[in-house]
Formats: structure tokens, C-alpha cells, sequence
């Protein structure tokens, strides 16, 4: 099972997608491709108290805006956590 999270403005395209294999990340002005990383690769999850979900890949830190209080993007903030803590290298 797959779950998405989108967040696009008008100009900027954004999406975070959790599944079984690890989390696909994407973020697009015009074109680009989806960066893919397995839950053992992300060094730190965090949410500011604006509601950006945050995650770190080595030197870089990808983050889009979530809304907490909707069901489906909370499961997939606990998924991400769980996840990312259980596989922690």
C-alpha cells in the first residue's frame, strides 16, 4: 500500500509518496523526476510548527507542507517515523 502526499502551488509541484520500498520525493518548478531513498537512508524526519515535514538525506533536507489534523497525511507522517526509526542504521 502506497500513500501520497501532494502539495502543489501555482508555480511548484510536490509530492512525498510512503510505501514498502521507502519513500519517492518529488518537487518540480517544470520538469524533473521522482528521487526515490529506502527508510535506511533518511538521517531525520521532523515537523516544523508550521507544518512542514521535513526529512534529511545526507546533505540534503526535502520538505513540502502537510495539514496534521487530515487523517490520510497523518498516516503517512506515522508510517515515515515508524519506518525510518525502525530501520535505523
Amino acid at each position: 500500500m502506497a500513500l501520497k502526499i501532494t502539495a502543489n502551488s501555482w508555480f511548484t509541484h510536490r509530492y512525498i509518496i510512503v510505501d514498502s520500498a521507502g519513500v519517492g520525493f518529488r518537487e518540480t518548478v517544470a520538469m524533473g523526476s521522482e528521487l526515490r531513498f529506502t527508510f535506511s537512508q533518511i538521517d531525520l524526519v521532523l515537523l516544523s510548527p508550521d507544518n512542514w515535514l521535513s526529512f534529511q538525506v545526507g546533505q540534503e533536507v526535502f520538505r513540502l507542507p502537510v495539514r496534521p489534523d487530515k487523517p490520510d497525511h497523518k498516516q503517512l507522517m506515522d508510517v515515515l517515523v515508524s519506518e525510518t526509526t525502525r530501520t535505523v542504521r
